[in-house]
This record gives C-alpha cells, structure tokens and sequence, in this order.
C-alpha cells in the first residue's frame, strides 16, 4: 500500500500536498474482542483497516485513510477474555474529535468503515452528529450490509455473524494471518427460549444479550466451512457496492450553516 493512501505514513508535508486531492477521510472502526479459539482479538480493526486500504487504492488520489480505532462497543463480549471495550460515550467523542481535526484539514466527507457489528447503532448516531453538527458528509459502511445477499448465500448455519463461516472467510481473505486454522471449532450454542430475539429470526425484536449467554465458547456458525474465495466473493460485493456509493456521495457539498 502506497504512503499516498496511508495517512500515518505520511509526514506532515506529504500530507499537506496530497490534501489538495484528498475529498474523503476513510475512518476504520473496530473492536479488539473475544472471538473464541478462531481468531485473533485484533480480528475488527484489522478486517476495517484493509478494507479502507482497499476503498483507498480504488479510489485514489480521493481518498485517505485514517490510523484505524482498534476499540468499539464490546461490552457484549466482555464475558469472555481478552476484550477490550469503549462506553458509547467514549466511542463517539473520539470519533467526533477525529472528524473535526480533519474538518479543521480540509475534508468535508467522512466514512466511517465498520468492521464491528456492535458499533452499528453508535456510528449511525456519530454519522448523523457529524452531518449536523460538523457541517460534514458522513456516512456508515459495514461489509456484512453491503454483501448482504452474498452473506446469504454463503452462511450454512443457522446462527452465523461471530468468528464464523463468514467473519472467518473474510479473514483467511483480507488478513489469514489473524485465522487459527488448527483450532477453528464451531458454536457452542446455549438454549434459548425467546421468541424473535436474534438477528437471525424473522420480525426480531431488537434486545441486548451478552455473548456467554448465547454461547459457550464465544463462537456462532461454524468456521471449519470458512474458504478464501467466500471472502473473496463477500468483500468484492461489498467493495464495488460502496464504490458506486462514493462516487454519488462525494457529488453533495455540505452547506455552510453549521459551525466548526
């Protein structure tokens, strides 16, 4: 990855002239979390940093990517070791602080590149405080929403979307350096007795349950069905899908009401 995308990799005065081209800030955010024996903690921020790379080198000299936040709102998670997890609080006053430094830059668009689906309800709320508050463009991507119908079709369990079939095939795709192929195991599933109380329900209902009690080993799915060309397959989708977002997105001009 060239320093030209890399904002860390640039010094000061790199930075000040790419920025005449720079028109979106690319901001990964991740979680450092339990993902049972399958993969590393660092599995989100990891997964949301090379994502942006991707969106980046496709998108040059447009756009920029931010250091990743490598903590999000696990608190879910936190039953099991190794996780760490940011208050909501916490989570949105550094991200708005992060916008407004590169609002104080020169860029007027923001996406916030998800690689956590416990941070979905706090970045749509940082996304719209952004727009509103910021006088920026800001909006939300998170691969598990773009390659929706291509998720679909590759989960074969009934309870997918943690250190699964899936978040394993994403992996072994953009960072197999993160995958315990020799210790991959599958969910450990507890009962549960709630009608419409999971994601993968029809008509659910939306309800905080920590991870242990759901599962005992922090696992959904079955990762021993993870493959390459899965994630190949999903994060191709999800990419050219945000592209062709991108491209009408940074069409809007933020108006000049809002203050910095």
């Amino acid at each position: 990855m060239s320093a030209s995308y890399e904002m860390s990799a640039m010094t000061s005065t790199e930075f000040a002239r790419a920025a005449a081209t720079i028109r979106l800030a690319l901001l990964p955010v991740g979680a450092t979390e339990q993902h049972g024996p399958n993969l590393a903690l660092a599995t989100d921020y990891v997964i949301a940093h090379r994502l942006a790379q991707k969106l980046a080198e496709r998108l040059h000299p447009a756009a920029v990517v931010v250091p990743p936040i490598p903590f999000g709102f696990s608190h879910h998670h936190t039953g099991f070791a190794g996780t760490i997890t940011l208050s909501p609080e916490t989570l949105t006053a550094v991200c708005m602080d992060t916008a407004h430094s590169l609002r104080n830059n020169g860029i007027r668009h923001l996406l916030l590149v998800n690689g956590h689906n416990g941070n979905t309800g706090v970045l749509n709320v940082i996304a719209s405080r952004v727009r509103y508050e910021l006088d920026m463009h800001a909006a939300v991507a998170f691969y598990f929403a773009q390659a929706a119908d291509r998720v679909k079709a590759h989960g074969k369990t009934e309870r997918y979307g943690h250190a699964c079939e899936i978040e394993t095939s994403v992996a072994l795709y953009l960072a197999p350096e993160l995958v315990r192929r020799d210790a991959l195991e599958p969910g450990r599933m507890r009962p549960q007795t709630i009608p419409h109380a999971f994601n993968n329900q029809p008509f659910f209902l939306q309800m905080p349950m920590p991870f242990h009690e759901q599962t005992e080993n922090g696992v959904f799915g079955d990762a021993r069905l993870a493959d390459e060309a899965i994630g190949r397959d999903i994060v191709e989708t999800a990419l050219a899908r945000t592209i062709a977002f991108v491209h009408g997105f940074l069409q809007d001009a933020p108006s000049t009401g809002a203050g910095a």
